[in-house]
């Protein structure tokens, strides 16, 4: 078998690298070669997984958040991604210079810098969906849009800027000849999604250009312990994702308070960039931790109380622990809605949470065996994949090609 080098360029985020990793361990396994581009963050991690790290900086992702994303916000977000994409360009060719690789793979957020290096260097690429994967009649980008169609005028400024750039993007690149069209279409030749098959709606107009090979829940050696109680007790797990939200204390707040006083163990994950004064008292039975090591706890946990980011949804269903998701993103909120479709859990909007809403929400879900029967058969669905396996093979193929 021959040797590839295979360059991965996801978002530098936990939801959109995690996943990942176990692939990149897989491939190194079968002796390929592996870069991976992300931000100093990742650096440690990539490497343990053997991949060589090509670091650079992304505002994309270092940015604070507002605390609600409406349609002013949202209509602005596709200049952003585009405007990272042509920051990202000329700095991974620099990266790369003449070992250029064999195949490559990005995600739904970095597609513009990735499908233009594919074409460019004239290599087969890979699309890796984090999230609802979408395809010529199921589209994540218009259920978003569907949210604000009737705040957004479909000439706003921000949109027409997104499609200029990205055609000054393809012209200075050499590329003038791909159209906007082919550019933005839904999905590649080839395509991962880190989900089971049965979580995607529309899942029956998915052909076999996507391989859907789960969450690829690896081992993280490098998280810290916690303090696990005795066997019989309840144990929640509350997070709302790595990041850096406008308003986190507050609603974190209120997750403590519908706790306080019970016999829940909560575990609930206070980044560093919370302010813990403003989050008051905290109860006996809360622990707070910088960082969580989710999959430990989710081994343990009975419920999780969270954001609804796709990879860690999908790390609970994979864990079998049912999800009170109260999303941020509108991406989230379809994670959310389709959680509660398919009775693996509740979706509780934001604007709704009460510690009393909660607490009602929480004690319902762990006490319905229908949503644990539920939540149990799609994990059995998830075991029954070798997501790093099936997806090394995916890039061979590609690699191939």
């Amino acid at each position: 078998m021959s040797a590839y080098h295979v360059a991965f360029m996801p978002l530098p985020e936990f939801g959109h690298v995690s996943p990942t990793l176990p692939i990149v361990e897989e491939l190194v396994r079968r002796g390929h070669r592996v870069t991976f581009a992300t931000t100093r963050r990742f650096e440690e991690k990539v490497t343990a997984a053997g991949a060589r790290a090509l670091c650079y900086e992304s505002w994309l992702t270092s940015r604070k958040l507002p605390d609600t994303m409406d349609a002013e916000y949202m209509v602005h977000e596709p200049v952003r991604s585009i405007d990272e994409g042509i920051a990202t360009v000329p700095v991974l060719e620099e990266g790369f210079g003449d070992d250029i690789p064999d195949v490559l793979l990005y995600d739904v957020s970095t597609f513009a810098a990735g499908r233009v290096l594919a074409r460019k260097w004239k290599r087969p690429a890979i699309e890796m969906f984090g999230t609802l994967a979408s395809n010529e009649t199921y589209s994540l980008t218009q259920q978003i849009g569907s949210l604000f169609a009737d705040e957004i005028d479909p000439h706003h400024p921000a949109l027409i800027d997104f499609f200029v750039k990205q055609g000054q993007l393809l012209k200075d690149h050499g590329l003038a000849h791909v159209t906007l069209e082919e550019f933005n279409a839904p999905a590649d030749e080839s395509n991962l999604v880190f989900l089971p098959r049965s979580f995607q709606p529309a899942q029956e107009t998915f052909d076999d250009r996507f391989a859907f090979v789960g969450p690829a829940v690896g081992g993280r050696d490098d998280e810290p312990d916690w303090d696990e109680p005795e066997p019989g007790r309840p144990v929640a797990l509350v997070s709302r994702g790595s990041m850096q939200i406008d308003g986190q204390a507050a609603i974190l707040r209120t997750y403590i308070e519908a706790f306080a006083g019970t016999d829940w163990h909560v575990v609930v994950a206070a980044a560093d960039h919370v302010d813990r004064d403003e989050l008051g008292p905290v109860p006996d039975n809360v622990r707070l931790m910088s960082w969580v090591p989710q999959l430990s706890v989710l081994r343990r946990a009975d419920v999780f109380v969270s954001h609804g980011g796709t990879n860690s949804v999908m790390e609970a269903m994979y864990l079998g622990t049912p999800v009170v998701a109260v999303p941020y993103t509108p991406e989230q909120h379809f994670i959310a809605e389709r959680l509660a479709e398919l009775g693996l859990g509740a979706h509780l909007p934001q604007d709704d949470v009460t510690p009393e809403r909660l607490r009602t929400e929480v004690e319902r879900l762990v006490a319905d065996e229908s949503v644990l029967a539920g939540v149990r058969a799609l994990q059995r669905e998830m075991h029954a994949v070798d997501g790093p396996a099936e997806a090394a093979d995916r890039v061979e193929a590609a690699a191939r090609g």
